[in-house]
């Protein structure tokens, strides 16, 4: 049992692998630029030719996600997908990417997880991120003077409602606060992230970071989207039972749920109750654990993603932290139950 998963993190890479093949965000996508380059480890270059290293990282993706989705060899699953990720980046001199390395790295810690941390690594991973990121950016003065956020969304995005708004201030002040915005929000994240306590308000400062330049610059940066979304998800507590109440669900959307209720997770179904727009959505959010509720969430996401459609994205975001995550707030998290899979 010490060397199990928690659920949490099982629910996760479950379904960020499933987000990763519908969306097609393979690792680096067999695009090596000037050749595999592994300058300490020099063998890995020598194997096969680009094509078949190219092959071979695939294979061990999939087959990696195979065995996430239909083992349950969960931790061996997810330290090949992790390490298909990290190979395929490490030997691509062109292929730098943060949030392809972020995902891999959500399935490694994954991979290297058990009931004793249960999703302590992914949290301070989360942590490591922003810490990095942030030091990264204090010690450089175009973030302090606004010069980078200038770069970022006037010269190389042209975000025509950004220099519209830039124009309103002195020239560069918009640029400079939000800089310097951007250096104060991801500090903060990363010290709420150090307590199990604050974990809700470090989503709630994400948010803020993240969302608008999701909107501005309408991209979700390939997969890392997603994957902060699924590892700050895993954080959160999750009900082990769904109980049913026919003065508030939908008894027809419960019945259909607790046929596909194969993890025993649902209470029994006592009692129809009348059917509504409102009954339907209330048994939507109250059923959010449940896996098919999941699944479809995960399927919509990555339709949104692929269809550009971020918005509706955003807000769906948006609703699920403000009705699920945000009453969490009072409620420190504590250690995972010995139930691990």
């Amino acid at each position: 049992m010490g060397k199990a998963v928690v659920p949490e993190l099982v629910l996760a890479v479950r379904m960020l692998a499933i987000y990763l093949l519908l969306t097609g965000e393979f690792p680096f996508n067999g695009n090596q630029g000037g050749g595999r380059f592994y300058p300490l480890i020099e063998w890995l270059g020598e194997l096969g030719t680009d094509e078949e290293f190219n092959m071979g990282v695939r294979l061990l993706f999939l087959s990696g996600i195979g065995l996430l989705l239909f083992s349950r060899f969960i931790r061996f699953g997810a330290l090949c997908v992790g390490l298909a990720f990290v190979t395929g980046l490490l030997s691509c001199q062109i292929c730098i990417s943060v949030a392809h390395l972020f995902t891999g790295c959500v399935f490694l810690c994954t991979g290297l997880s058990n009931h004793v941390t249960g999703t302590d690594l992914i949290r301070f991973q989360l942590a490591v991120l922003y810490l990095g990121a942030d030091l990264n950016k204090v010690f450089d003065p175009d973030w302090w003077t606004g010069a980078s956020m200038e770069t970022l969304l006037v010269t190389k995005h042209q975000i025509a409602s950004y220099i519209e708004a830039a124009s309103i201030f002195p020239r560069g002040f918009l640029s400079q606060m939000m800089g310097i915005g951007v250096i104060v929000l991801q500090i903060s994240i990363a010290i709420l992230l150090l307590r199990r306590a604050t974990i809700v308000y470090a989503m709630l400062l994400a948010l803020v970071l993240h969302l608008p330049m999701v909107l501005l610059m309408q991209m979700t940066f390939g997969p890392f989207l997603f994957a902060l979304v699924t590892a700050y998800g895993s954080l959160l507590t999750w009900p082990r039972r769904l109980a049913y109440d026919n003065r508030l669900h939908s008894s027809v959307l419960a019945k259909w749920l607790t046929w596909l209720d194969f993890n025993r997770q649902m209470n029994p179904c006592a009692g129809d109750a009348k059917e509504s727009l409102t009954s339907w959505l209330r048994t939507g959010l109250h059923y959010l654990a449940h896996p098919a509720m999941l699944l479809s969430m995960t399927v919509l996401t990555a339709a949104m993603v692929r269809y550009g459609q971020l918005i509706p994205l955003t807000s769906v975001v948006v609703a699920a932290y403000w009705l699920y995550a945000w009453p969490q707030r009072k409620h420190a998290r504590r250690a995972p139950s010995p139930a691990g899979v």
